[in-house]
């Protein structure tokens, strides 16, 4: 880690949950963190000691960022790593079902697209060009979801936009390898947080209320929930793939065999041409290839062999 010490990092959705462990995980390792949420009251209670910024941000806007990171770089310095962070459940229905698409109000799939998918995307649209008018490299690391890599019924608005952000990650990560900026995009499972609730204040903010919605968790559900993963052991892993510009973070194991079922059907659906003989060409066929995921597979056998 001795590469990542006094580099400046901007964690969104810092005042909670993964967020924070991040923060408590960065600022441990020795690095200059500024968090940003769109929680004013949370940000308030953050007490993490040498946290060196905690700022109100709403990630769906654009100007918004552009303050953000000005504020960030005006106190601490230049943004080194910047962790799109934030994020929203769909959320259930008051009775405690899932919103599946055929009940699911537009307004909720935009907002979810938009907190989750939108907004890493703007997020590195602000740090992006200043890391490479600097051209002295960096990392952007993008938070995702298991909910990125499978899609289970009852999910599709947070799947997609968690299927998004691998997507984005991939392709960012193939376009800024020859500057020497790093992208990785965090896939977790069931990790201690308040996404939850504050997945209810986001609706309350942006949508103008949570009618129809549950906005609190069942004790079942409470229980559940502080039984899962501590997030400052997520943001060491995070601090170990930044530092070894892992392009994939995963750390829940657990789920390979899921993940395999998706890959063994995606697989077989490989079979004859639609149009017998055909075949694209080879401009278009290489168009599509990804370097980095060749590149990033040996990359992971090595730096993140200590977290299989």
């Amino acid at each position: 880690m001795e590469g990542l010490v006094g580099r400046v990092a901007l964690i969104t959705g810092g005042a909670s949950g993964i967020g924070l462990g991040m923060a408590r995980a960065f600022v441990a390792a020795g690095l200059r963190v500024a968090i940003a949420d769109i929680d004013e009251a949370a940000l308030a209670g953050v007490a993490v000691p040498g946290l060196g910024a905690a700022l109100v941000l709403d990630v769906t806007r654009g100007e918004a960022w552009e303050r953000v990171v000005g504020e960030v770089e005006a106190a601490l310095g230049p943004v080194d790593i910047l962790c799109n962070n934030a994020g929203v459940a769909q959320g259930r229905f008051a009775d405690g079902r899932g919103i599946e698409v055929a009940e699911m109000p537009e307004a909720l799939w935009r907002m979810v697209m938009e907190v989750n998918a939108t907004g890493p995307f703007l997020g590195a649209r602000a740090v992006v060009p200043r890391m490479l008018a600097r051209g002295r490299g960096g990392h952007i690391v993008n938070t995702a979801s298991t909910g990125g890599l499978m899609a289970p019924g009852g999910l599709a608005a947070y799947c997609a936009s968690k299927y998004a952000v691998v997507g984005l990650s991939e392709s960012l990560r193939a376009e800024l390898a020859p500057a020497g900026i790093g992208v990785s995009v965090l896939c977790p499972g069931g990790v201690r947080s308040n996404l939850f609730g504050s997945s209810a204040g986001v609706r309350q903010r942006l949508l103008g209320g949570n009618e129809g919605m549950a906005t609190v968790n069942s004790q079942a559900q409470r229980e559940e929930q502080a039984r899962r993963m501590d997030p400052v052991r997520v943001g060491e892993m995070v601090l170990r793939a930044i530092a070894g510009n892992a392009m994939y973070i995963i750390p829940h194991p657990e789920y390979l065999g899921h993940i395999e079922e998706r890959h063994a059907a995606l697989k077989a659906a490989f079979g004859e041409s639609a149009q017998p003989g055909y075949r694209d060409s080879e401009f278009t066929f290489e168009w599509f290839r990804n370097p980095e995921y060749a590149r990033a597979a040996g990359i992971i056998s090595t730096v993140m062999k200590n977290d299989r």
